[in-house]
C-alpha cells in the first residue's frame, strides 16, 4: 500500500509539473521564434504570453494579496498560510452561474461533495476521506450545527445550502484543525463569509428556470456607509423533481435568506448582526436495491405518502474592538435551531409526525495581541450549550399516534491560544497553539498542532508543512438516542462512548510562474483516527470501532496564459481504509481513490464568458441491499460528467445566462441513486 501510495504521488508530481511545465514551452518558443511562428500574427506564443505576463503585472502591481481568515482565526494573506485553504468567490459562482454552493465545492482539491438523485436531494461534503460529522459548518466565522443529527453533522441542510448574492467567498480550510475550532473539526472547516462594509446603495434580481418545472430565484437590497451598512438576501427554490420513471416527481422547495447589518459607533469598533435562514420541504423515496437480473440498483422511486419539512436557522452577533494597533479583540455569539419533521400526506394532525429539532447557543471572545512585527498570540474561549428534542408516534402501524417525546442537553467550553511566528522577512512562517476542552459529559482533552512555511521569494516559491491533534466528542444521538417500539423509546445510544481522535499531518509544495499566470501545487496528507463511532448492525447500538487511517495526495494547477482564458484543475487521490474487529483492514466505502476536475472559462469577448466543467469520479464501493434486504457491497462505475454555461452581459445591469448539466446526457448513479440526464437552464440578471 505504501509503495502505491509512492508510485501515486510521483505520477501527481510529475503530472503537476508536466502541466505547470506549460510555461516551460514559452521559453523555448521565444528562444526559438521558428518553433512559435504565426505567418498571421508575426509574433510567437511565447511572446504573446510574456506581453499578456507584462500587461498583467502592470495591472496587479498595486493590488492588495488575497487575504483568508479560516486558516488562522485572523486575517492573513492566502500566500502566507501554513495550511492548505481553498477559496471560492462570488467571481467562481457568476462564472459557472451555479448558486448551489455544495456543488462549487466538491470542485476543490481535497473535497468530495456527492448528492443522492438531484436538486434538493439529500447531500455530502467531506474533505480528504474522513466522515461528513468530521467537516465543521461555519456562517459568518460562527459553527453551523443540526444537534438532532444522529452523528451531529449538518447533511440533512447541506441541499439547502444555496448562496444569495449577498456572498463574499467561502473558505475551506483542510486537515486537522480542532486546535482553532474544538470538536468536528478533524476533517476541515467550511466557512461561508457574507459581504461587508460595501459603499452605496445596490440591487439584485436573479431568476432562472429549468426542467421539471424548476425555479431558482434571488435577490439583494444593499446599502452601506463609512458608518453602517444593511444587506438583505432572500432567495426561492421549487421544483417538481425528476420521476425516474415513478409515477411521483421528487419534489422540493426552499425559502431561504441571508442578511447582515453592521453599524460602527466608533472609529475603531464595530457591531454587526448577521442571519441565516433556509425553510425547505421535500419528498421522501425509496431506497435503492440491487436487482438480481441485472447485477445493478434499480431507480428510487419518490413516496407518494410521504415528506419531510426542514428549517435551519442562525442568528448572529460580533462586536469587534481594536483598542490600540497592537491588541484587539471579538465578542461573538448566536443561537441556531434547527427542525427536521416527517409527514404522511393525508396526516393534519401534528401529533402523527415524527420530529428531530436541534437547538444551539453558543459564544466566544478572542484577543489578538500584536506584540511584534514578527510575533502575534491569539487566546480565547468558547461556550456551548446543545440541546435535543425528538417525538414519535407510539405504533403508527396499528394507527396509534399519541406522541413520545424525548430531550437532552448538555454544555462545553473551551479556552485556546495560538502564536503566529514570521522571520527573514516574513519568509519563514510557523504557527503553533493548543486548546483545552471540558466538555460536560466526557473527560477533559488538550489537542494541539503546530505549521511552518518558507518561501523562496526570488522564485515564489512556498514549502509549507502541519500535524495536530483532532478530536470529536460524541452526540447527544449517539449516546442517548432511540426510537419509539410500541410506545416505549428503545436506545441504541451508548453512555459508555468515549470521544474520536486523530492525528494528521500534511506537507507540500506550491509554485507560481509568471506573475501568477501558472500557480500549481501538491500537498500529500494522512490522518490517523481511533476510537472510531460507528453503529454496530448485530448489538444494534453505536459504538467505538477500532482504527481507521486516510491517506492520499491532492494537487492543482491555475492556468491564466492570456486574458481571455482560465483553466483551473484540481485532482486528488484518497486511501481511505478502517480496521475490522478480526484486524483486517477493508477499504472505506462511497470514496473514489481518485478525482479530477477540470473547469475551463473563456472569454471571447468583453461581455461574453463560456465555462466548461469537466469532473471525473473514479470506481468506489457503495453499501447497498439486495431484495431479500441482505447488505452487499456494490462497485459503483466510474463517470465522467460534463457541464457548460454561459453568461452575456447585454448591458451593465442585465446579463443573460444559459447552463447544461450532464452536457453529454450520461447514465450515471452516485451512491446507488440515478443522477438527472441532461437539463437545461436558463435565465435574467438584473442589477441596480
Amino acid at each position: 500500500m505504501k509503495r502505491r501510495i509512492c508510485l501515486t504521488f510521483l505520477r501527481c508530481m510529475l503530472c503537476c509539473l508536466a502541466l505547470s511545465g506549460l510555461c516551460a514551452p514559452l521559453c523555448v518558443f521565444a528562444d526559438n521564434p521558428a518553433a512559435g511562428d504565426n505567418s498571421n500574427e508575426g509574433q510567437t506564443i511565447g511572446d504573446k504570453v510574456k506581453e499578456e505576463a507584462k500587461k498583467g503585472k502592470e495591472a496587479t502591481e498595486f493590488k492588495l494579496p488575497e487575504m483568508v481568515v479560516t486558516a488562522t482565526r485572523t486575517e492573513t494573506p492566502q500566500e502566507e498560510t501554513t495550511k492548505s485553504v481553498s477559496v471560492i468567490t462570488a467571481k467562481d459562482m457568476q462564472e459557472q452561474q451555479e448558486t448551489f454552493l455544495p456543488e462549487l465545492m466538491g470542485e476543490q482539491p481535497g473535497v468530495y461533495f456527492r448528492q443522492l438523485g438531484g436538486l434538493g436531494q439529500w447531500s455530502s461534503i467531506t474533505i480528504r476521506g474522513a466522515s461528513d460529522r468530521n467537516t465543521l459548518f461555519q456562517y459568518d466565522n460562527m459553527p453551523l450545527r443540526d444537534t438532532a443529527d444522529s452523528q451531529n453533522t449538518l447533511s440533512y441542510f447541506i441541499e439547502d445550502i444555496f448562496g444569495t448574492s449577498g456572498l463574499d467567498r467561502v473558505e475551506i480550510l483542510k486537515g486537522t484543525n480542532s486546535t482553532l475550532y474544538g470538536s468536528q473539526a478533524m476533517g476541515g472547516v467550511i466557512n461561508i463569509i457574507p459581504r461587508k462594509w460595501h459603499k452605496g446603495f445596490s440591487g439584485e434580481l436573479r431568476n432562472e428556470v429549468g426542467p421539471n418545472n424548476t425555479y431558482i430565484g434571488g435577490g439583494r437590497v444593499s446599502y452601506g456607509e463609512d458608518t453602517f451598512y444593511f444587506d438583505v438576501n432572500p432567495m426561492y427554490v421549487t421544483t417538481d423533481g425528476e420521476k425516474y420513471d415513478g409515477d411521483e416527481g421528487f419534489f422540493y422547495r426552499n425559502k431561504g435568506l441571508t442578511a447582515g447589518v453592521g453599524i460602527r459607533p466608533f472609529n475603531n469598533t464595530t457591531l454587526e448582526f448577521s442571519a441565516l435562514v433556509f425553510d425547505s420541504k421535500l419528498a421522501l423515496g425509496s431506497t435503492p436495491q440491487i436487482n438480481p437480473a441485472t447485477g445493478e440498483p434499480n431507480k428510487q422511486q419518490a413516496d407518494p405518502d410521504q415528506y419531510r419539512e426542514g428549517l435551519l436557522y442562525q442568528l448572529g452577533l460580533s462586536w469587534n474592538h481594536e483598542v490600540t494597533s497592537r491588541w484587539d479583540y471579538s465578542l461573538r455569539g448566536s443561537y441556531g435551531e434547527t427542525e427536521r419533521h416527517y409527514f404522511h400526506l393525508n396526516s393534519t394532525d401534528p401529533d402523527d409526525q415524527s420530529n428531530y429539532d436541534g437547538r444551539t447557543t453558543y459564544f466566544d471572545t478572542q484577543h489578538n495581541f500584536c506584540l511584534a512585527d514578527w510575533l502575534t498570540f491569539n487566546v480565547g474561549a468558547d461556550y456551548e450549550k446543545a440541546v435535543f428534542m425528538g417525538q414519535e408516534p407510539s405504533s403508527p402501524y396499528m394507527d396509534d399516534f399519541t406522541p413520545v417525546r424525548f430531550s437532552k442537553d448538555w454544555t462545553s467550553w473551551d479556552l485556546f491560544a495560538q502564536a503566529q511566528l514570521a522571520f527573514l522577512n516574513r519568509s519563514l512562517l510557523f504557527t503553533a497553539g493548543g486548546r483545552y476542552n471540558a466538555p460536560e459529559a466526557f473527560d477533559e482533552k488538550t489537542v494541539w498542532e503546530v505549521s511552518g512555511a518558507y518561501i523562496l521569494k526570488p522564485t515564489r516559491t512556498k514549502f509549507h508543512a502541519h500535524l495536530g491533534s483532532g478530536y470529536r466528542t460524541p452526540s447527544l444521538y449517539e449516546t442517548y438516542g432511540g426510537y419509539v417500539w410500541n410506545g416505549t423509546l428503545v436506545s441504541i445510544g451508548n453512555e459508555d462512548l468515549v470521544p474520536e481522535e486523530s492525528i494528521g499531518y500534511e506537507f507540500g509544495v506550491d509554485q507560481s510562474f509568471l506573475n501568477d499566470r501558472v500557480q500549481t501545487g501538491v500537498t500529500y496528507f494522512n490522518t490517523h483516527f481511533k476510537n472510531w463511532i460507528g453503529f454496530d448492525s448485530l448489538a444494534y447500538q453505536y459504538k467505538n470501532a477500532n482504527r481507521t487511517e486516510l491517506s492520499g495526495i491532492e494537487s492543482y494547477v491555475n492556468l491564466k496564459p492570456f486574458s481571455w482564458l482560465k483553466v483551473n484543475l484540481a485532482y486528488t487521490y484518497t486511501d481511505t481504509r478502517s480496521e475490522e474487529t478480526d484486524g483486517d483492514w477493508v477499504r472505506g466505502s462511497y470514496q473514489p481513490h481518485n478525482k479530477l476536475n477540470i473547469v475551463t472559462t473563456v472569454y471571447p469577448t468583453d461581455k461574453l464568458a463560456v465555462t466548461c466543467n469537466v469532473a471525473y469520479h473514479d470506481s468506489k464501493l457503495v453499501p447497498l441491499y439486495d431484495t431479500s434486504w441482505n447488505q452487499v457491497q456494490w462497485k459503483e462505475p466510474s463517470k465522467w460528467v460534463v457541464d457548460l454555461s454561459g453568461t452575456y452581459k447585454v448591458s451593465k445591469s442585465l446579463d443573460l445566462f444559459m447552463k447544461v448539466k450532464n452536457l453529454f446526457d450520461k447514465d450515471y448513479t452516485e451512491s446507488g441513486y440515478q443522477m438527472p440526464g441532461r437539463s437545461v437552464y436558463g435565465g435574467v440578471k438584473i442589477s441596480f
